[in-house]
């Protein structure tokens, strides 16, 4: 029952996103995604489940995506126009795991 609630709260961020993008509120779309409130109900849910001990690692780990998400974000807005959609959400998710992979061998 936990997870379908989970699911759910997932599924009305990114419905609520996308219904901003819609409109044309980009920036509130923007807000609605990165907005700390799945990572803040994730250390709610993982304090509840498992105490504070395990909040911490997860929380240590979230900052080892920083650079995957903004070379992510960096590579898909300087290739929409060149690359069109399609190979730029592409080639960013795959810039996304490359760089989070090459950071995990690193750190």
């Amino acid at each position: 029952m936990k997870y379908a609630l989970y699911f759910i709260i997932g599924g009305t961020v990114v419905s609520l996103t996308t219904y901003l993008g819609s409109l044309g509120k980009s920036w509130l779309a923007a807000f609605v995604t990165t907005f700390p409130a799945l990572t803040g109900l994730t250390f709610i849910l993982m304090y509840l489940n498992a105490g504070v001990e395990p909040t911490v690692p997860y929380a240590r780990n979230l900052l080892y995506f920083v650079i995957p998400w903004l070379a992510y974000v960096g590579f898909y807005l300087l290739t929409i126009d060149r690359f069109g959609f399609g190979l730029a959400l592409t080639g960013a998710i795959a810039l996304f795991v490359a760089v989070a992979a090459l950071s995990k061998l690193v750190v």
